[in-house]
């Protein structure tokens, strides 16, 4: 089990990507909520970037990990070194960003039509 650092001088804020495959929609939509809390950038549907010191890394951790409960849920937080981000590459080609394109998808409903036969 996961448990905060004292509050401190703390260490220094390091860029990580935050990952997840949770089947639950409304636990889905509540550890995205929180990542954005945490000032971090959606990349992808399931997955952020941003910078964190190890003591908010842990907090984030314990904050998802009690969101979760015991439904399945796999989250990954990986640091990334400055030497690795600055070889990172970056190829978006999207003319919207991630956040509205979920946020569109999630407004959507279903259009359905029922044929009675012989229409």
């Amino acid at each position: 089990m996961l448990k905060p650092l004292p509050v401190g001088k703390g260490s220094a804020e390091v860029s990580l990507v935050l990952i997840y495959d949770i089947e639950n929609d409304r636990l889905r939509t509540r550890a995205s909520d929180i990542c954005l809390d945490y000032g971090l950038e959606r990349i992808q549907f399931s997955a952020f970037f941003g910078k964190l010191n190890r003591n908010r890394r842990q907090e984030l951790a314990l904050k998802l990990q009690n969101q979760m409960g015991n439904e399945a849920a796999r989250i990954r937080i990986i640091p990334i070194c400055g030497d690795d981000l600055s070889d990172m590459w970056v190829l978006d080609q999207y003319r919207r960003n991630a956040d509205d394109l979920k946020a569109e998808a999630e407004r959507e409903v279903p259009r359905l039509r029922i044929l009675r036969q012989g229409e």
